[in-house]
């Protein structure tokens, strides 16, 4: 019975850092800048992951827990990269306070929804620009989808289809956010 459960576990663990790790990674180059950092903490993030995988309730998502603790190491690492910069420039300094700061002053849903945010406009550069132009007159410009066909001179249909089609492409970038809907 436990060597089912450590083999779930360990099928949970790979899911996820072959799911995640990229993502995770940008998460943590965002605020540090140098990419071989951004991976050694990543790794940090994952042995951090391992080591609790049986706090971790298999049944959610694991991204959310994976950012947490990336934001910590990544703060931990900022505030040890300020002390051993006191006598680098002073631009140097409040540049790691400054992303330090932004990290300490982000609340889970804070980094949840810059994720998302960065992942709706990555959506809209994988959008052809009529799709992308229809989708943001509809959501953005709250226009109905018989205005939108005035306005661009098409069917009701034509706006419906390049519609479904920009959703198609935000629920393939979000899938991990929303559970099947």
């Amino acid at each position: 019975m436990n060597n089912i459960k450590e083999s779930q576990g360990q099928d949970f663990f790979d899911s996820a850092f072959n799911l995640y790790y990229e993502r995770v990674v940008l998460y943590i180059y965002r605020y540090c800048k140098d990419w071989s950092v951004a991976e050694n903490i990543a790794q940090d993030t994952y042995i951090t992951f391992w080591e609790n995988l049986s706090k971790v309730d298999e049944c959610r998502i694991p991204l959310p827990y994976l950012l947490f603790v990336a934001k910590n190491k990544t703060i931990n690492y900022l505030n040890r990269e300020i002390v051993k910069t006191k006598h680098s420039t002073h631009l140097q300094k409040e540049e790691m306070l400054t992303a330090s700061r932004a990290l300490e002053c982000s609340t889970m849903s804070t980094v949840l929804y810059r994720e998302i945010e960065f992942l709706v406009r990555k959506s809209l550069t994988e959008m052809t620009p009529k799709t992308k132009e229809f989708f943001q007159m509809s959501r953005y410009g709250c226009k109905k989808n018989e205005e939108i066909a005035q306005i661009m001179g098409v069917s009701v249909k034509t706006v419906e289809y390049r519609i479904m089609s920009a959703l198609r492409v935000l629920r393939k970038n979000l899938k991990d956010y929303f559970n099947g809907h």
